[in-house]
């Protein structure tokens, strides 16, 4: 029997009579990459929200490592391992890259962003928050303001301070998001290097990237999941060529 970390059942969510999310079932195994694909506008951006607990669904339950959270307010769910990696950066563009990754070191400790002075002076963060841009390929850009960094840098950095969550499952919602090719290898070896220690669940636009990292991938179509399977089954279903991968270039 599959060991899940996450398990969605019958996940239903609808924005009037559009159902953005429709009697979806998921399954990601523990230290897998488990990709979301689908056309523009099949749920994927909506189902990573009621995961992350942004959103709350109309039916059904998300099960994260054997606990029912699908009630369980947002700024709960990073304690219990779940992070989410946005598609718009979210960091603080005044401050340098260890600044910001040392802020989130202190934000799993359970203290506020407002001690951010204490955050820039203490060992006990900075080592650690070294640490996690070392592990994104950020460690020369740790004294860099984060306005000065490239985009492919930023979203570098995003990564570091989700890492400093130490999360057990990580959301990726679009990690390669306007970046070029050569700033889109660089992320997907970063993320190379992470699998089998952090599972993830990806959502990405760029298929080479998806086809690169994923053990396993669900088709999203019109809130559905039509399909899951090994990149190679996911490339010979028909089904899944005719509704997606035979018809457009991207999620």
């Amino acid at each position: 029997m599959a060991d899940l970390i996450l398990d969605v059942r019958h996940l239903h969510k609808a924005f009037g009579a559009l159902a953005a999310t429709d009697d979806l079932n998921l399954g990601v195994e523990r230290g897998e990459v488990h990709a979301l694909i689908g056309p523009n506008g099949a749920g994927k951006t909506t189902l990573i929200a009621q995961l992350a607990g942004e959103l709350t669904p109309d039916d059904g339950t998300v099960t994260f490592d054997g606990r029912d959270i699908t009630a369980l307010p947002v700024h709960q769910r990073p304690h219990l391992g779940l992070a989410r990696s946005f598609q718009i950066t979210s960091v603080l563009m005044d401050f340098t890259s260890l600044d910001n990754v040392a802020m989130a070191v202190q934000a799993r400790a359970g203290h506020s962003f407002r001690f951010w002075r204490r955050a820039r002076a203490e060992r006990a963060l900075r080592v650690p928050a070294m640490d996690y841009l070392d592990r994104v390929g950020l460690g020369a850009r740790a004294h860099v303001r984060v306005s000065a960094l490239a985009h492919g840098e930023r979203r570098q950095l995003e990564l570091a301070m989700a890492l400093a969550l130490e999360p057990r499952l990580l959301l990726l919602d679009e990690p390669m998001a306007g970046m070029g090719p050569e700033e889109t290898q660089r992320m997907v070896q970063v993320l190379k290097a992470l699998k089998g220690e952090i599972t993830m669940l990806l959502v990405e636009h760029d298929m080479d990237a998806v086809f690169a990292l994923a053990d396993r991938l669900t088709v999203l179509v019109y809130g559905k999941a039509i399909a899951t399977g090994t990149p190679d089954a996911i490339r010979a279903n028909p089904d899944v060529r005719r509704a997606y991968l035979g018809e457009e270039g991207g999620a």
